[in-house]
């Protein structure tokens, strides 16, 4: 197998690393990683072939070689203090989102049917961010691994418990039945993300101590 050099763009500067031609561009960034100089920086974003592809499923690059890399560039941080900021920010939308919900449950109550579904379908798409961030969170500050979890509750735990309920949120929407649907989002989801908000305050506690 025959090396050859590749250029790359590492927090705005060019770099190259000698890399055998077919190898996997997994194993092309695991080189980038090894080749970092600070042991507590690590890949923060990616940007392939003009494509932002950070937070995003590699398995559709499985198959790209370095002849397939035309433009690669990379930013590096500490992960952990960006995790720590991130947390921060995630406790805050998630208290908004908790905000909406309560505002939706109540249009859903007083008849306001248009209203509290735009309202909650924003809610949603807040739920899917704060589900998305939390994994993230949780694997750069490598909570499980570190820390017993809150009362027995880890995320996957609590995300797995929250499928049911998003289930049957959608099955009121569906018959329109709005005073099941707000009963739901009061006494179902506003108490799982008030779980959820506790469990970002300990994670903010353990990892700060």
């Amino acid at each position: 197998m025959e090396s050859a050099t590749m250029a790359f763009q590492i927090d705005g500067q060019t770099k190259e690393l000698e890399l055998k031609e077919e190898i996997p561009f997994e194993q092309v960034i695991e080189a980038i990683k090894g080749d970092l100089n600070d042991p507590e920086f690590s890949i923060t974003r990616i940007k392939l072939n003009g494509e932002d592809i950070t937070g995003k499923s590699w398995e559709r690059f499985s198959h790209f070689t370095l002849k397939d890399i035309k433009d690669l560039q990379v930013e590096t941080g500490n992960i952990e203090r960006l995790a720590r900021e991130t947390l921060s920010s995630l406790k805050d939308f998630t208290g908004n989102v908790i905000e909406e919900l309560k505002r939706a449950a109540e249009q859903f109550r007083l008849g306001q049917f248009d209203q509290g579904g735009e309202v909650f379908s924003h809610t949603l798409d807040g739920i899917q961010l704060v589900n998305h961030i939390s994994i993230m969170v949780e694997r750069n500050l490598e909570i499980e691994s570190r820390y017993q979890p809150n009362n027995g509750q880890t995320l996957a735990i609590q995300m797995t418990n929250l499928k049911p309920v998003i289930e049957d949120i959608f099955a009121a929407q569906k018959d329109q039945d709005w005073i099941l649907l707000a009963d739901l989002i009061d006494y179902e989801l506003v108490p799982h993300f008030n779980d959820r908000l506790n469990m970002f305050r300990g994670w903010e506690e353990r990892t700060s101590a």
